[in-house]
């Protein structure tokens, strides 16, 4: 089973790729971008919570042209409880952009057999629409505002959508040779993320670019993560490659 879940994710990763290379080739003197990277963190941490606390192999794979980006993104942890494989589509207009992400986190790599399944009441999906704006450089605030519309987000008494809404500001400053990105995420009302109203992502991510070799250097990034409403604190640290 393992090994067909494996073939899946390879087809699914080409058939992205080739839907975006039909897209974007309809659009002439516009260049495609093929991004390939490999993410390693000591922990994952997602809007203010743990979803592994152990470290976690994160690669992703995008194709950009014109003003869209479609990718596709894994992760895994090193004892196999956490696992999750992310499709998205993002279209950028100036400073903001539009994205919606199809995310798939079954409890287990020994559970993700259901990968195809999307049926309401069962689906270890979330679909999920988000708009942001990135800030400028006269402006460097950011501001995400991002609902799941479908999947892995019903009321278990209603069996409705709760459709959980999350909200991030954050602010982008340049300290010498690091980056410095402060931010404060809330949640909106009872649902998904929490059983009320509050702050539960704040905190702020160092990194920098550090050079391995003459011509090679590889970003590496500390965060300190904490959720008021869950009193829990986080310090990760990461590289990629």
């Amino acid at each position: 089973m393992k090994s067909g879940i494996v073939l899946y994710k390879f087809l699914l990763m080409v058939f992205v790729s080739l839907v975006s290379l039909v897209v974007f080739a309809n659009s002439e003197n516009k260049l495609l971008n093929t991004n390939l990277n490999l993410d390693f963190s000591t922990m994952h941490i997602w809007r203010g919570g743990a979803t592994s606390s152990v470290p976690t192999f994160k690669p992703s794979f995008e194709i950009t042209g014109n003003n869209s980006t479609t990718g596709i993104w894994f992760a895994q942890s090193i004892d196999g409880e956490y696992t999750e494989m992310d499709l998205y589509f993002t279209y950028s207009y100036r400073s903001f952009s539009f994205t919606i992400y199809d995310y798939y986190c079954p409890a287990s790599i020994e559970t993700s057999n259901e990968i195809t399944n999307y049926k309401r009441n069962t689906t270890d999906h979330t679909i999920e629409l988000n708009v942001a704006f990135n800030g400028t450089t006269r402006f460097p605030f950011k501001v995400l505002v991002a609902t799941m519309v479908y999947g892995n987000d019903i009321n278990s008494e209603t069996n409705k959508n709760n459709y959980s809404t999350y909200i991030e500001l954050g602010y982008n400053v340049q300290i010498d040779k690091n980056s410095l990105n402060l931010f404060v995420g809330l949640n909106t009302f009872e649902n998904y993320y929490s059983d009320k109203f509050g702050i539960i992502n704040a905190g702020f991510t160092l990194s920098r670019n550090l050079q391995l070799w003459k011509s090679y250097e590889v970003p590496v990034y500390t965060s300190l993560v904490t959720n008021p409403t869950e009193n829990s604190l986080y310090l990760n640290f990461g590289f990629k490659l």
